[in-house]
């Protein structure tokens, strides 16, 4: 009877605990929004890929009024890219117990980190979640998940520093010395894989805000930060992911510290101003540039180290500046992922620039895009296609090339960076609601067809369930799902490392 009394107390105190946490953590509407006024009609405008390519949302206003406008227009979206993104959290932690004890453990680790994030942001992400779908309002509502949705970036590095996931991005950069100035091309693929969705309906946000300079980002719907843009002023930003010791529990999510620098720097010096006295709470290296101008700006809670580029460079995932040199998560990072064989294979790549290349804008841009596309390892040898040690592994949910010369803006149509590039003319563009001027077009990888794209991902799932069978002890269901594998993408390396798994689960060591 005690003991049974015990367990009633703990369970009450639980009970009891859990439910201040889920009261806590729900986030109070900014009712005073209520009386600004509404949004009108002609304060978005939505262009479908189906006619132009890709698709492109046009807002204006305050930041409240964006946001009800941007969850209007891309509502459907909004619900297609959460149930995805619910998919990939069931797919991580099938354990309902085991996903609902991270949740409450993520609840109470991110509690107040409201704080961190600015009025006007805090605005628009609300009036977003006026169109968030109903049917997960079992986890938080629509307001609260719409904040939680933008540490998933900061979320998914935790999981790679872990040795959870190896993902990356890479971009280069390209002086070009010509006779009026010296300009630059930058080109970056931004790998992220959230789920289909977030390459196949990436959305080029136009935003007029009411205050600041006019920006587009390279986005999904409902996200109210950035992870790729230019301002009116000619001001680029980009983040590439990076680790670091340096530990902070909360901060201001990164993408939103890109976003400020987009709406409010009109030089790259101000972009980096506002980086460098941001309170973040993971290690991110962003890109910064203008006409004059490209900086690194490597930054950790605790540090930063800002270098301008002079020369063709090239950056990935792992910090370079000195400071970081006996950081033992950066080595991680370079020694255990695929950020030092980009890096290298990026380094020779551009190498091989040729005069014209550094002088003639086009030329540029096309030499870029073949950077962005390359899938060989550090030494040139080509690798399988889906290899994670190639700049181009067909995971990026969107690429991108600036070309500030011609103040043009290239753009992906995927999957990944095998589609056609659109190019859009952002001094004509930023003076319409749209639709965006189209200035050229980049063509499209002939080696990565849509079937070869489909083949190879395709065999990634097979991989994925097989390793799945094979972690429950179904040794024999995981081998059909391997062959079938090798015969969409026999090289993958991923294959003979699960096959050698198989046999380990056999108990056959001869054959592993």
């Amino acid at each position: 009877m005690k003991a049974l009394r015990v367990f009633l107390f703990l369970l009450l105190l639980a009970t009891t605990y859990v439910t201040v946490l889920f009261h806590r953590v729900v986030l109070a509407p900014p009712t005073e929004l209520l009386a600004t006024a509404p949004a009108t009609n002609d304060a978005g405008r939505w262009y479908p890929k189906s006619e132009y390519g890709l698709n492109q949302l046009f807002v204006s206003g305050s930041p409240f009024q964006r946001g009800i406008v941007e969850g209007r227009l891309t509502r459907s979206l909004l619900k297609e890219e959460e149930v995805e993104l619910i998919q990939k959290l069931n797919g991580f932690f099938p354990n309902p117990v085991l996903r609902w004890g991270l949740l409450v453990g993520l609840m109470r680790w991110f509690w107040g980190i409201d704080r961190y994030f600015e009025d006007w942001t805090l605005q628009e992400m609300y009036g977003v979640s006026q169109s968030a779908p109903s049917e997960f309002n079992y986890l938080m509502d629509p307001y609260t998940r719409q904040l939680a949705y933008h540490g998933l970036h900061e979320v998914g590095q935790m999981f790679v520093d872990a040795g959870n996931a190896d993902k990356g991005c890479t971009l280069f950069a390209v002086p070009l010395h010509t006779e009026s100035s010296r300009r630059w091309v930058l080109g970056r693929n931004f790998d992220f894989e959230g789920g289909r969705i977030f390459d196949e309906e990436k959305i080029i946000k136009w935003v007029t805000p009411d205050k600041g300079f006019r920006y587009v980002s390279v986005i999904w719907a409902g996200m109210v930060g950035a992870v790729t843009g230019v301002n009116e002023k000619g001001v680029y930003v980009s983040i590439n992911a990076a680790g670091s010791n340096d530990f902070r529990r909360q901060g201001t999510p990164t993408t939103l510290v890109v976003l400020k620098s987009l709406q409010f720097a009109s030089t790259a010096e101000e972009a980096v101003a506002f980086l460098k006295s941001a309170t973040t709470f993971i290690t991110d290296i962003f890109v910064v540039a203008d006409d004059h101008h490209v900086f690194l700006v490597e930054k950790s809670p605790k540090r930063v180290a800002v270098t301008e580029w002079k020369q063709p460079s090239v950056v990935t995932n792992q910090l370079s500046d000195a400071i970081w040199e006996n950081d033992s998560t950066n080595e991680f990072r370079r020694r255990e992922l695929t950020s030092d064989g980009r890096y290298l294979r990026g380094e020779s790549l551009l190498s091989t620039l040729t005069k014209e290349e550094r002088e003639i804008p086009a030329k540029a841009v096309s030499r870029v895009l073949q950077f962005l596309r390359d899938k060989s390892d550090p030494h040139g040898k080509r690798l399988a296609l889906g290899n994670r040690t190639a700049i181009d592994s067909l995971i990026a949910s969107h690429s991108v090339i600036y070309d500030s010369e011609r103040k043009i803006l290239f753009v992906s149509q995927g999957p990944s960076v095998s589609g056609k590039f659109i190019g859009f003319d952002l001094v004509s563009s930023f003076k319409d609601q749209g639709p965006a001027v189209v200035a050229g077009t980049l063509p499209s990888d002939t080696e990565i067809t849509p079937e070869i794209y489909a083949k190879v991902k395709k065999a990634e799932t097979q991989i994925d369930e097989a390793e799945k069978k094979i972690g429950s002890r179904h040794c024999e269901a995981a081998l059909p799902l391997l062959e079938v594998a090798k015969s969409l993408n026999p090289d993958n390396y991923r294959y003979f490392s699960s096959l050698g798994d198989y046999y380990l689960c056999l108990h056959q060591t001869a054959e592993a």
